[in-house]
């Protein structure tokens, strides 16, 4: 029995040991000592400033790089936010200037990013923003556009993911020499608000069919979490939701044949990203798309494009800005500049205005700029009548 304590005891150590913020070089940690040797787990409350509200004009982050990526998509949102005449700043921050990057989106509360990352220092950094400002929501709204590479009509998807925990957390550790291992810790407290934060969404967007797709046939046990936590949800809280457990296979398999046939898809961290390029692809491709990372309090927007970190496009779609530009006006209740926004942008896909990657002949810089004169006529046009 002492013997059986003392082990408790000491695997009670290494646990605790484990979730230390700790970055040792030595790969070959033993026994009580194992220590992660990388990742960043948030371990305090995420601090909360007054809204970035002055003069009555919201501050917002504006991320990006001296790439023609960063540098276009900097021009794009900026124009664009200039366009629509909403009283909205962007605060430019560089990918170089480091911790600057969390302090703005730390006291803004929104921000923008808008340049690809391809490296581990620039996926790293933003991990760091996801854990330590809890934006524990990755979505993204994937749909058909006439015209633009979707072989299915009338395709709607709202994706919905898990995103700062399990694999996100980067556990990584070596309890004896030549063993490696990593660790996905998951705890039905963070599942369930993130599951209530989906079935909320799904509510205020109207839908009511939400596929969970999970794969409890080789992780029963992590996986078996998120299906018992939904059942409960649903049973207690959301009587009017529609919830269909479905396998990864499974539900790719019918996503490839009949995705006019999904509605909201949810999902583990494990397989948001993965989702995410599957239902892009089969709507056109990511770089119409848009997403958000959020959290309670902080919220970042990316083009799909950018989110997935596709380097084989060279340059940044105006589709994706746009739509990014229509999430961020949302979110900040500027809800009839954002319904103008996009019904400018549709209406360009309507007239056959289109960029070289959808077969047209159009630079990026004509569809931005074709839908900022419309704004600005629009503008005048009201002008004249209420005169």
């Amino acid at each position: 029995m002492r013997r059986l304590r003392n082990s408790q005891y000491h695997h009670h150590i290494g646990l605790s040991q484990l979730w230390r913020r700790n970055y040792g070089d030595d790969a070959n940690v033993m026994g009580v000592t194992a220590a992660v040797i990388k990742g960043e787990l948030r371990t305090k409350d995420v601090s909360v400033l007054p809204r970035s509200k002055y003069g009555g004009i919201t501050h917002v982050t504006l991320l990006c790089g001296e790439t023609i990526i960063g540098k276009q998509g900097a021009k794009y949102v900026t124009s664009l936010l200039s366009s629509a005449r909403v009283p909205v700043d962007v605060q430019r921050i560089f990918v170089n200037q480091g911790q600057e990057y969390y302090n703005s989106v730390l006291r803004n509360r929104a921000a923008i990013h808008v340049d690809i990352q391809h490296d581990a220092k620039a996926k790293s950094q933003s991990l760091k923003i996801c854990n330590d400002l809890d934006l524990h929501v990755f979505m993204t709204n994937l749909r058909s556009f006439p015209g633009f590479n979707c072989r299915f009509p009338n395709v709607d998807i709202q994706l919905i993911a898990q995103n700062n925990m399990g694999n996100y957390a980067e556990l990584e550790y070596s309890p004896v020499e030549g063993v490696i291992e990593g660790l996905r810790v998951i705890n039905s407290k963070d599942i369930k608000r993130f599951l209530r934060f989906a079935f909320k969404v799904a509510i205020a967007k109207k839908r009511r069919k939400v596929t969970i797709v999970h794969k409890s046939s080789e992780w029963p046990k992590t996986e078996g979490v998120l299906l018992d936590v939904a059942s409960n949800l649903v049973k207690n809280e959301f009587p009017d939701i529609n919830a269909e457990p479905m396998e990864l296979d499974r539900c790719v398999a019918r996503l490839i044949l009949e995705p006019q046939n999904f509605d909201v898809v949810v999902t583990s961290d494990l397989y948001g990203t993965f989702m995410a390029t599957i239902c892009s692809a089969i709507c056109g491709g990511s770089n119409l798309f848009s997403s958000i990372e959020i959290g309670d309090h902080h919220a970042v927007f990316k083009p799909l494009q950018t989110k997935l970190s596709l380097t084989n496009y060279k340059m940044l779609s105006p589709y994706g800005i746009v739509s990014t530009c229509v999430d961020l006006l949302h979110h900040l209740g500027h809800h009839q500049c954002a319904e103008a926004l996009w019904s400018e942008m549709l209406r360009t896909m309507e007239e056959g205005i289109k960029t070289g990657d959808f077969e047209g002949k159009d630079r990026g810089e004509y569809v931005i700029c074709n839908i900022m004169n419309k704004l600005r006529c629009n503008m005048f046009s009201k002008i004249s009548k209420d005169s």
